[in-house]
């Protein structure tokens, strides 16, 4: 059975909603896609941070494209063909990458036969992109597209780049061999405990120390990081490994914009700059052949 497409105007955007008996997913094309809420029926849990309350709801355009803050810094974006803003082949690549403030095709026939499609032509790099969102019962599912354009190679960098709610008691959980994760300088640093006894798979600070934290899991042996909260409900990712091998943990306790939320990225570097990856042979997974086209699926399953 397809899902319920339901399709509103709040606060001058248009917002396209997903439901199902399980799922409620709405995205609002405008703001480069942004998925804005997704909540579980059964628990009335909302994921995403942004959307609820509704007094303190994030909607609105950025005050500068250039600078990720300026935006509503809420729900699921993607980070394409970089995370922080850098320069490849003389080509200025902005923060975040240039989708998360572009809005892109939108086929609002395909929303009313059950999938959320999204497609963009970057201009920094010659790179097509599109995702696909679909429900299946407790599952939202995110279909990817990623072609190069040019005759030759070009490297990229991709992080799914979803905001969620922290609520006390959730717990990052990705498997337990887990013992250690990546500083974005590429220190091993012990996980989840880090050396001043912060508990980054708690989104748990000690007094006196930053609240918030930017790591990375892998490589990762099976794309899986799961999110359990203390009722016991939850929701887990699963991605290809071969292709996205690392996860980002990105935690703020107030730190960024006063916000309070989390993030599990997948991405196929342990780096936020696409230079950082590009300055040498890239590896694989960072490098589309001239004129290769990739796929992908991502999941998300509520529990």
């Amino acid at each position: 059975m397809l899902p319920l497409y339901t399709k509103k105007v709040l606060d001058g955007f248009e917002i396209h909603t997903l439901a199902n008996d399980r799922i409620a997913l709405s995205m609002v094309p405008e703001l480069g896609g942004r998925l804005v809420s997704l909540k579980d029926r059964a628990t009335r849990r909302e994921w995403l941070d942004g959307w609820s309350p509704a007094v303190k709801r994030r909607l609105w355009h950025p005050t500068d494209p250039q600078n990720y803050e300026t935006g509503p810094g809420a729900g699921i974006d993607e980070c394409l063909p970089t995370v922080l803003a850098c320069k490849v082949k003389r080509k200025a690549l902005g923060d975040h990458g240039e989708l998360w403030n572009r809005a892109p095709a939108f086929d609002e026939e395909l929303a009313s036969k059950g999938a959320l499609v999204c497609h963009w032509n970057l201009t920094s790099l010659p790179l097509d992109f599109e995702r696909r969102v679909s429900l299946d019962r407790n599952q939202v599912r995110f279909d990817y597209r990623i072609e190069n354009r040019a005759d030759v190679a070009t490297p990229f960098l991709w992080a799914w780049h979803p905001l969620f709610s922290w609520r006390p008691g959730d717990e990052i959980c990705p498997a337990r061999s887990i013992r250690t994760c990546l500083t974005p300088s590429g220190e091993v640093m012990a996980w989840p405990l880090d050396p001043m006894g912060n508990d980054l798979s708690k989104g748990r600070f000690v007094k006196g120390a930053t609240p918030a934290a930017k790591v990375f899991l892998g490589p990762l042996a099976k794309g899986r990081v799961a999110i359990r909260a203390k009722n016991g409900s939850g929701l887990e990712l699963l991605w290809p490994a071969n292709l996205f091998p690392y996860a980002g943990i990105w935690i703020t306790r107030g730190f960024w914009k006063g916000l309070h939320h989390w993030a599990v990225e997948p991405t196929n570097a342990a780096v936020d700059r696409l230079s950082d990856v590009a300055v040498t042979d890239a590896p694989a997974p960072c490098l589309l052949a001239a004129r290769e086209v990739r796929h992908w699926s991502l999941t998300i399953s509520v529990h």
